[in-house]
């Protein structure tokens, strides 16, 4: 048998608790890290910055102060056509 020169494309050496280790940061990570997009997303809409996003590509248009006005004078518009309850 021949022995393996350090360094040559074989992988350094790690223990069976590193392994099992990594994976359980790993199964913890996942379901915060889901939970942290899904929370990032429902921030974005609550603050119209999602909205806005969408407002640029359907207009075409790159993001400037004009273009924010704008978004803001459609959502203004859209307010005011609503009817009102009560």
């Amino acid at each position: 048998m021949r022995p393996v020169p350090c360094g040559t494309g074989s992988p350094a050496r790690e223990t069976m608790a590193a392994k099992t280790d990594r994976a359980k940061a790993s199964a913890i990570l996942s379901p915060i890290t889901r939970v942290l997009t899904v929370l990032v997303a429902a921030l974005r809409e609550i603050f119209d910055e999602s909205a806005y996003e969408r407002f640029l590509a359907r207009s075409e248009v790159t993001s400037s102060p004009a273009a924010y006005n704008d978004f803001l004078r459609e959502g203004e518009t859209a307010k005011a056509r609503r009817p009102r309850c009560c």
